[in-house]
């Protein structure tokens, strides 16, 4: 583990693992850590990248500020965490409310992103999340148990039981107010007027189970989005811990797509 202090002085917990040329960061969903992509990236082959894995302020082992939760802020963040490990020109991989965050770094910083791929993402405009179920949610934290459960329901194949305990403790470390301003970005703000410009090879993956994001919505998400392609997965919204050999297979190919 190491950190880095973004320009604000919060410090931002991340990992790298390997010596390649190709720098690919992983950004991870609501209540999540850099930890969430360990199943995922044991089969995941590391030949030829450096793969950076990162702690979201408020989150994880990071610093948990009272403010700073912004799209501009996570995409200062994620910069500073690249910067740190010597990654010019980065893949970017963005899951679930992260797959916000990972468009906004391409509209930010186009000349250093060099591919996108949105996992289960949120779209750059908001969505329609009951104001209850925020309530209910963010009431979650520090609850292992409680936020395992989040996550249970939208499961559709088996995961092991440690996988799931992991997660558990790793969401209990995040703070309320990174869990309900997270979701206020997700449900209120847009960038999406700011999409048109940018022309960032983007792979998006779904789950056909996702009930959060529905391929219909995907298809015609990424039908709107220049340089995107769909590829659909066996898998609800936590696919990389459902599908976690597929979901490593499809970067793979997309990371050999950018040459």
């Amino acid at each position: 583990m190491a950190f880095v202090k973004a320009d604000d002085g919060v410090r931002i917990s991340y990992n790298a693992r390997g010596e390649g040329l190709l720098t690919v960061l992983f950004m991870h969903g609501w209540a999540g850590s850099g930890s969430y992509f360990d199943q995922t990236l044991a089969h995941l082959d590391l030949k030829g990248l450096r793969v950076l894995t990162m702690d979201m302020r408020g989150h994880g082992d990071s610093d948990k500020p009272e403010s700073g939760y912004t799209d501009e802020r996570f995409a200062r963040d994620a910069i500073a965490v690249a910067d740190a490990a010597k990654g010019d020109k980065i893949v970017v991989v963005g899951f679930s409310m992260s797959g916000r965050f990972a468009q906004y770094l391409a509209v930010v910083a186009p000349e250093r992103i060099r591919g996108q791929v949105l996992v289960a993402g949120a779209p750059a405009s908001p969505i329609p999340l009951p104001e209850e179920t925020r309530r209910d949610w963010v009431s979650r934290a520090g609850d292992a148990e409680r936020l395992k459960a989040v996550t249970a329901m939208f499961l559709t194949k088996s995961v092991e039981p440690a996988v799931l305990d992991r997660y558990g403790v790793d969401a209990a470390k995040a703070v309320p107010v990174a869990l309900d301003e997270t979701l206020r970005i997700l449900m209120y703000d847009s960038f999406a007027d700011k999409l048109g410009a940018t022309r960032v090879p983007t792979l998006v993956v779904g789950g056909i189970h996702d009930p959060i994001f529905p391929a219909d919505a995907l298809r015609g998400w990424v039908g709107s989005m220049p340089c995107a392609r769909l590829a659909l997965l066996d898998s609800n919204h936590e696919i990389p811990i459902e599908q976690p050999r597929e979901l490593a297979a499809v970067l793979e190919s997309f990371i050999a797509g950018l040459g």
